[in-house]
């Protein structure tokens, strides 16, 4: 201790086991006597932190922190160091043991093969005695160098009971390759402390051997095709088998090198597994089928898929791409080197799937791919309208024969003969020509392309026509055309026989005579006057054809055009002019080219006319003039040519010439000025928003509190008032002034606003200030009324500047704790007097929260109408009792003066005689 060895101060002493022990028990004896605070440590691994194992001390609580008498309940933490004051004496003074068990008191002691915290526990490589504190008599504190050295530690015997730790898989320890202490390892275990599986045997998780079971490492299986394995325990809990093998030989892969790694195959299970070899660029994947045949993408072929499939081309990293070609719009499959696709007469793009400029409605039965754009030759650019539904116009003709008024039929005799009847021609040869009704004429543009069904029915085959013709009439064209019989579609041998004829109304049909373009059919189609067949024996008639439709479409009728139109032109097909523009030629039609109006550029013409609709408040045949309310000239051709005029409700106006000025000519009511733009006298606002936005002019609101016989009374433009009256104020006059109160808005009332009159002694502030409206004054604290002339209630004497002084009455004496205004005097009780009701009446007695008592003193035999505190009165000469009301012994009561006078001598003289100090009743 002269070294100043002592707590908090420690010495250390550290025993290195050379590997891990299980340690049973750890015992020391001391040279000197025992400390009075030492520890024991441990350490499970080289350079791992200390863990208490045990502490002693007189003062665990103090020095550690524990309880000296603690211990582990079952259930509660095993590994936890307890402290203990049984060793910590000073005596014996030499010689004296201590002794520490690791599993005494530990619950799970009797089933330590079980217990994984108690295993830890008693666990060690390293061990460490802590002497924190010497047990000394207290001669520390003379600090006599001679004594302080007689105190010192001293360890006579260090014993350490243990086991080598081998977890059950060795029975003896021996030394290693480096000279240190390992375990002779069993049951396929390796290292120090037998603490891992042989790496070739990692088939179940290591586990310590117990006197159950030897828990011995089992070896992987690897199908002879590896040598090292490891241990998975997600295998294992699947599967039971935990061993993972790991560079699998002959290209074999999985947990026990069972099949072959992926892109490889074998036929057999005892053959190396071979690659694959798949083509990576068409190859759904580079693993192949138990024969090597690879899967192919879409378009590959082979085994290896290493070839494209007829109609693809182009193997690359995307695999064999498709022709890809657009079915309506090319001929055959594209070019097997780049993919170019042979296109259709209309039809353009590497796909062939858009129309050339001038042709729309890509379809696969039309042999030139793409029809032409019609829009009456002003526009090449047309697309498919998506507004039109397909509709059959049909007829089977008796409703032709009831309603056409022209003559159906003909006879025509080519060597001109006589006419019988009149509406028929007798002839050699016998021909039957049929006009359609009207229903199949006028606007049949919808029908460009489409099919006309001709049905014939007979009784016999041969009385069915060999040929037939149809004839078109339209805009000044005919056309012709000679069919011949299509196959019987569904022939019923029940029913008559049938033939079909069939014409395609566009340009490629090469029965029509004679051959029209495109644009010539479609005009023709566009006002169809005529639609007639020679034959007989007609059954019906069908033409495909469109209406537009105002639903949603699942099927649209694509072959009709909707048009781009160039500047000029408007409607579906160009057929009308824009507005602004007219017929080059009035009355031209819809082939006629189209012009800008000649309306001054002042609004748009009749597109047929020509005749101009004016805008721009302008008017006359070609917009000359401008409209009245306006001025200006319309003449110039700009939209401002015509000005209306600056005046309200456009009223009249007229411009002077010399100066330019334009003067309105009958302002509305309350307006004036040279353009109506200000208020008169009594208005306000901005008619011509000159200020901003346009306000017309109304009379001023002054509430009535101006004289409007007056000048100038308010703002031409706010309409703020100027001059109010009445003592009122504002910019409607609608308050009262600083100093008075009231209602301003009130029209009834004489006197709107009356002066404040504050009280110069209640109030805070100017005596002239007071709420607008009620007129109410800021008063001075607890002072109250309109005026601020009085003081609340519970408040008096009122001084200037500090308002009302608190009253002060007796809360037991007063009534109330309000008192006079003025004086301060309180209200009090009955019997109670003084301004603060804080004392009895003369002649009362008893001061309390009902007031004071009479103290009803007899006024003959007191001395005063005053009592004492408890009621009694102060008596005369003679007179007794509470209220001195009765005579005193050797009194007698005199009726004559109501006194009480003292008996005669003699009656001493007796009562002296007797003895008897008492009353003598006679």
């Amino acid at each position: 201790m002269f070294y100043g060895i002592q707590y908090p101060k420690s010495v250390n002493l550290t025993l290195h086991l050379g590997k891990a022990f299980e340690i049973t028990y750890i015992r020391l004896k001391f040279y000197t006597s025992r400390p009075e605070s030492f520890a024991i440590y441990k350490r499970t691994e080289e350079g791992g932190p200390w863990l208490p194992y045990q502490y002693y001390s007189a003062s665990c609580k103090k020095t550690y922190g524990k309880d000296a008498k603690g211990f582990i309940r079952p259930g509660e933490e095993e590994k936890t160091a307890l402290c203990t004051d049984e060793f910590s004496d000073i005596s014996p003074l030499t010689g004296g043991n201590v002794a520490f068990s690791t599993l005494e008191g530990r619950p799970s002691a009797y089933n330590f093969d079980q217990s994984l915290f108690l295993q830890e526990w008693v666990t060690a490589t390293d061990l460490l005695i802590s002497l924190d504190r010497l047990n000394t008599f207290g001669d520390e504190f003379f600090k006599d160098a001679k004594v302080l050295r007689s105190y010192f530690y001293a360890i006579s015997d260090f014993s350490v009971g243990g086991r080598c730790k081998c977890n059950g898989h060795a029975s003896e320890c021996v030394e290693g390759e480096r000279g240190d202490l390992v375990c002779a390892c069993q049951h396929h275990t390796v290292g120090a402390d037998c603490q891992k599986c042989h790496p070739f045997y990692q088939d179940r998780p290591w586990a310590r051997a117990t006197g159950d079971s030897a828990n011995e490492c089992l070896k992987c299986n690897c199908n002879g095709r590896s040598d090292q394995c490891i241990f998975d325990m997600e295998q294992y809990r699947s599967t039971g088998s935990g061993g993972r093998c790991v560079d699998c030989r002959d290209n074999t892969d999985g947990p026990h090198c069972e099949h072959c790694k992926a892109n490889h195959y074998r036929v057999a299970t005892e053959d190396p597994c071979l690659p694959c070899n798949c083509n990576i660029n068409g190859s759904v994947s580079l693993q192949c089928n138990a024969e090597g045949r690879c899967v192919c993408r879409p378009g590959v072929t082979g085994a290896k898929c290493n070839m494209c499939q007829d109609g693809f081309h182009s193997l690359a990293f995307s695999a064999c791409r498709p022709c890809e070609c657009h079915h309506s719009g090319s001929v055959g499959e594209c070019s097997p080197l780049d993919g170019q696709c042979f296109c259709k007469r209309n039809v353009e793009g590497h796909r062939c799937g858009r129309c050339k400029p001038g042709f729309f409605n890509l379809q696969l039965q039309n042999p030139a791919g793409c029809q032409p754009c019609f829009c009456f030759g002003h526009s090449l650019a047309c697309s498919s309208s998506n507004h039109y539904t397909p509709v059959n116009i049909t007829s089977d003709f008796i409703e032709g024969i009831v309603s056409d008024s022209q003559p159906l039929m003909r006879f025509i005799y080519n060597s001109g003969s006589s006419i019988i009847p009149e509406e028929y021609e007798l002839t050699f040869n016998i021909q039957l020509v049929l006009s359609l009704p009207d229903k199949f004429l006028g606007h049949q543009i919808y029908s460009y392309g489409q099919p006309l069904h001709i049905t014939f029915t007979s009784e016999t085959n041969d009385l069915l026509p060999n040929s037939l013709t149809v004839i078109l009439e339209g805009s000044g064209m005919t056309l012709s055309a000679d069919l011949f019989p299509k196959p019987i579609l569904h022939p019923d041998p029940s029913n008559s026989p049938m033939q079909h004829f069939i014409v395609r109304l566009h340009e490629y049909e090469t029965s029509f005579k004679p051959r029209l373009s495109a644009f010539e059919l479609q005009h023709l189609l566009y006002n169809l006057t005529a639609l007639k067949i020679n034959t007989s024996q007609l059954a019906r008639v069908t033409l495909a054809s469109a209406s537009i439709s105002s639903r949603p479409l699942s099927l649209p009728a694509a072959w009709v055009e909707q048009c781009s139109c160039p500047l000029g032109f408007s409607g579906q097909f160009c057929e009308g002019c824009a507005p602004g523009f007219t017929r080059q030629e009035p009355g031209g039609g819809p082939l006629s080219a189209c012009v800008p109006c000649k309306c001054h550029q002042h609004g748009i013409c009749d597109p047929e006319t020509g005749m101009c609709e004016c805008s721009h408040f302008t008017t006359g045949m070609t917009c000359e003039h401008c409209l009245p309310g306006y001025y200006g000239n319309a003449l110039i051709g700009t939209p401002g040519d015509c000005q209306p005029c600056p005046c309200p409700d456009r009223s009249s106006c007229v411009q002077i010439a010399e100066t330019g000025q334009v003067v309105c000519t009958n302002c509305p009511a309350g307006q004036t000025g040279m353009r109506c733009q200000t208020c008169e006298d009594g208005y306000y606002g901005d008619p011509m928003g000159q200020s901003g936005t346009v306000r017309p002019c109304v009379r001023c609101n002054c509430n009535g509190n101006v004289d409007f016989n007056a000048v100038g009374i308010c703002d031409h433009f706010t309409g703020r008032c100027l001059k109010c009256m009445g003592h009122t104020e504002g910019d409607h006059c609608q308050r009262c002034q600083r100093g008075f109160y009231g209602n301003a808005l009130e029209q009834t009332s004489g006197q709107k606003c009356k002066p404040c009159s504050c009280s110069s002694a209640g109030t805070s502030g100017h005596v002239n200030e007071c709420h607008p409206q009620t007129g109410s004054c800021h008063c001075l604290s607890h002072v109250t009324g309109r005026d601020c002339s009085y003081c609340e209630v519970g408040f008096f004497n009122l001084q200037p500047g500090y308002g009302c002084e608190r009253c002060k009455c007796s809360p037991i004496g007063s009534t109330s704790q309000a008192c006079h205004p003025f004086t301060g005097e309180c209200v009090c009780r009955p019997g109670v007097e003084g301004t603060l009701c804080d004392s009895c009446r003369l002649g009362f007695f008893g001061f309390s929260s009902r007031g004071c008592r009479a103290c009803n003193c007899d006024p003959m035999g007191s001395v005063s109408m005053q009592c004492h505190g408890n009621g009694t009165c102060q008596c005369r000469q003679g007179f007794v009792g509470y209220k001195c009301d009765k005579c005193e012994v050797n009194y007698f009561h005199n009726r004559a003066n109501h006194q009480c006078e003292e008996c005669p001598v003699c009656y001493s003289l007796v009562k002296k005689q007797v003895g008897w100090s008492g009353v003598i009743l006679l």
